[in-house]
């Protein structure tokens, strides 16, 4: 049950984008780190160009940026579980990674191919973001992004992908719901969408990045009155405190659900790129919940290369 908002349009950031990570506290997750979706173990990848934290399951990611600008967030869409040949993670992967010179746009050549292999995965939706340089060999080329959203509406659903709308260049948000079927009336998101405008409307040529990074982890606690107690009530909530769900057994620990990661990444109109990633909530060595503490969080600097 995952949570993203973002911006393609405001005048000093080509991106601006904050996301929750909510999953099991106990399925393995190595936190963000450049790689290029080697083998997980030893270090052998020569060239890392992709930053992310992975799912040490599968493989893949739920949210990453290459150096060449490509960014990609994926959710889930909640529904009961069903069994695929595929996992969502390659969705991601498949998007970030190094690809042949596109015949038209990167992103358009991505989507008409997804949409054509129509692979059968688990529901999902997906946000897939370009960068586009403008004035490419002036002293200050500026940046932007194309943006489109991917969802095949339910596990086995025919993939279909679309290009965003104005709006949501300017400030969007993506749940676990199906599109075209209330996913954008969603409490979290709604109430997500309000807050992140709030805090575009902030934004001055004083504030620096930090400050706004921080104003963008405060959006990402926010709470529903009554917290969830079962995983239709995730909806109302973007903090998740860790709550245990469905049947558990005497015999072992609770296998805790809840918000895990925050992460915060701000693209300049220069290609300065910051990514911040915090722990939220932990599982430390007994099995005993810990909440995370913003000072351990991991902090990346680099330049998008044009």
């Amino acid at each position: 049950m995952c949570v993203g908002f973002w911006s393609l349009e405001h005048p000093q950031y080509a991106l601006i984008l904050c996301s929750n990570r909510d999953e099991y506290l106990s399925r393995p997750t190595a936190p963000a780190h450049f790689h290029s979706f080697g083998n997980i173990g030893p270090d052998t990848e020569s060239e890392k160009t992709i930053l992310s934290g992975r799912d040490l399951r599968a493989g893949g990611t739920w949210l990453g940026v290459g150096l060449d600008g490509k960014t990609a967030l994926l959710t889930n869409i909640t529904e009961e579980a069903g069994q695929y040949g595929s996992s969502r993670g390659q969705l991601v992967s498949s998007f970030l990674l190094p690809s042949p010179p596109p015949s038209q746009s990167l992103l358009a050549d991505h989507m008409a191919r997804t949409v054509a292999e129509n692979i059968p995965y688990a529901g999902f939706n997906l946000l897939l973001l370009s960068p586009k340089w403008s004035g490419e060999g002036e002293a200050q080329p500026k940046l932007s992004f194309e943006g489109a959203h991917v969802t095949n509406h339910g596990g086995g659903g025919n993939i279909v992908a679309r290009s965003l709308t104005d709006a949501e260049r300017h400030h969007g948000g993506l749940s676990n719901g199906i599109e075209g079927k209330g996913a954008d009336e969603w409490p979290k998101v709604k109430q997500g969408l309000n807050l992140f405008s709030d805090v575009l409307d902030s934004i001055t040529a004083e504030l620096d990045e930090l400050e706004l990074a921080e104003q963008l982890f405060q959006l990402l606690t926010w709470k529903s009155d009554s917290p969830p107690r079962e995983r239709g009530e995730l909806r109302n909530t973007i903090h998740i405190e860790p709550l245990t769900i469905g049947v558990q057994s005497p015999d072992t620990p609770p296998d805790y659900y809840g918000t895990r990661l925050s992460t915060v990444i701000l693209v300049g109109r220069d290609g300065r790129t910051l990514f911040i990633e915090r722990d939220i909530w932990t599982l430390d060595a007994e099995n005993k919940l810990t909440r995370g503490d913003a000072k351990h969080q991991r902090a990346f600097r680099f330049h998008l290369r044009a």
